[in-house]
């Protein structure tokens, strides 16, 4: 941006130098809501999920009387992800920019910008640091909220029933073990058993390790470096045992994830097709200068909406310390 020797009190002159010191701010700053959902354009006030439950097998054709199978599918529990409005706005008063006080602006307007971006990211990862809640979770600004999923269940609970008609039959995405190469192993073995409502398994194929910074050396030790040639070989064996989810596992190390030692196991494709972000509004920026105070005021605003809709994309884990 060019160096500013001065600024005019005008609406059009302010605008795009708020815009601007706005935008140079977000550019470098991670955006994680990609990594950790399914993203997609609304253009409703409510986006509805029926929860249908997945068909039987394939059936032969003499056994269906030399015709078509035609499956009946149940109905599961429904989703309703409504979009929020969410605004924040910063004062810059006139005699700054009279007296061209640009650290005292640009600092506001960079802060506004920090706010969006934080606020996007905490609001990311509740589902992650709730994942074990129902009524008792706690949003980004410290309010409780209802976490239960559409079965009435935490994210990540023992006893998820097959289907709304089926609550004798249940099963877990829950654990507590630290993370480690044979708590992955673990993890592994348990989500690919797991079956739909029908009974049939539900081929989970768990790809991504979502980890606190803290467990970052670990995460990296069990799924090795991208693009670096390391010795392949699984991590804390004295035996070289050979390493066989080298390159097969993606790590996200979330620095807003709220426990340490909490961790969690997803397969990536339910993840996408499960965990849905929605922009109904991307947050966009305006200005207006007030004549009776003499302050411009610059606001961001926008409308999105989270949520999801099964659990069977992720297994996490509740780690004491």
């Amino acid at each position: 941006m060019a160096v500013i020797t001065k600024l005019d009190w005008h609406r059009d002159v302010l605008e795009p130098v708020f815009r601007e010191l706005y935008n140079l701010e977000m550019k470098n700053k991670t955006d994680y809501i990609p990594q950790l959902y399914g993203v997609e354009n609304s253009q409703k006030d409510t986006e509805s999920f029926d929860g249908a439950g997945n068909g039987d097998l394939m059936e032969e054709w003499g056994r269906s009387n030399n015709q078509v199978y035609y499956d009946e599918i149940e109905e599961l529990w429904e989703k309703r992800i409504k979009m929020i409005k969410y605004s924040t706005g910063r004062e810059i008063e006139r005699d700054f920019v009279d007296d061209l006080k640009l650290t005292e602006i640009k600092n506001r307007i960079t802060n506004m910008a920090d706010s969006v971006w934080k606020t996007q990211q905490y609001q990311a990862v509740e589902y992650l640091n709730n994942a074990f809640e129902t009524t008792s979770a706690i949003d980004y600004r410290g309010r409780v909220y209802n976490a239960a999923g559409p079965d009435g269940k935490a994210l990540c609970a023992t006893d998820h029933p097959y289907s709304p008609t089926n609550s004798t039959d249940v099963q877990s995405n829950k654990g507590s073990s630290p993370l480690s190469i044979d708590a992955w192993d673990d993890t592994v073995v348990a989500m690919q058993s797991w079956v739909d409502n029908r009974g049939n398994l539900m081929a989970v194929m768990p790809d991504t390790l979502i980890v606190h910074p803290y467990n970052r050396r670990k995460a990296f030790q069990i799924a090795g470096m991208p693009g670096k040639e390391i010795p392949r070989y699984e991590p804390d064996s004295a035996d070289y045992n050979i390493n066989i989810y080298q390159g097969e596992i993606t790590v996200i190390v979330n620095p807003f994830l709220r426990n340490r030692y909490n961790w969690f196991a997803a397969d990536s494709s339910r993840l996408k097709q499960l965990n849905k972000w929605f922009w109904r509004r991307k947050p966009d920026n305006g200005s207006i200068t007030d004549f009776d105070k003499e302050v411009a005021k610059f606001k961001t605003v926008g409308r999105w909406g989270k949520g999801f809709i099964n659990y069977s994309f992720i297994y996490g884990h509740e780690v004491s310390e």
